[in-house]
């Protein structure tokens, strides 16, 4: 479904631009075509945005945030991940750290 449906899924969402998303309201965007509507998931990708700028504004760069990460312990390294950010749990979190190459 998601596959079938991204490009109106990336239109309904800014294409994923922090910046817009980070100011539009939850109701702003479940209004929008190609935005599902679920409230919890929607207010959650609005604080993801928000915590995204913060660290931005605390590390300079996303990246500065996750090297700062590799100074913890694997499974602090993952909780603090899981902590800044809405809906992302332990597995979540771990996976997305493979996925980049934190480990390498």
């Amino acid at each position: 479904m998601i596959r079938k449906n991204w490009s109106k899924i990336k239109k309904g969402f800014y294409a994923f631009d922090i910046t817009k998303l980070s100011k539009v309201t939850m109701s702003e965007l479940i209004k929008r075509p190609g935005v599902y509507n679920n409230k919890k998931k929607v207010k959650a990708i609005i604080a993801n945005a928000n915590e995204f700028q913060k660290i931005k504004r605390e590390f300079g760069a996303f990246p500065n945030f996750l090297i700062s990460l590799k100074k913890l312990k694997d499974k602090e390294a993952i909780e603090r991940l899981t902590q800044r950010f809405k809906h992302v749990g332990e597995y979540t979190g771990e996976y997305y750290l493979h996925c980049i190459g934190y480990w390498l």
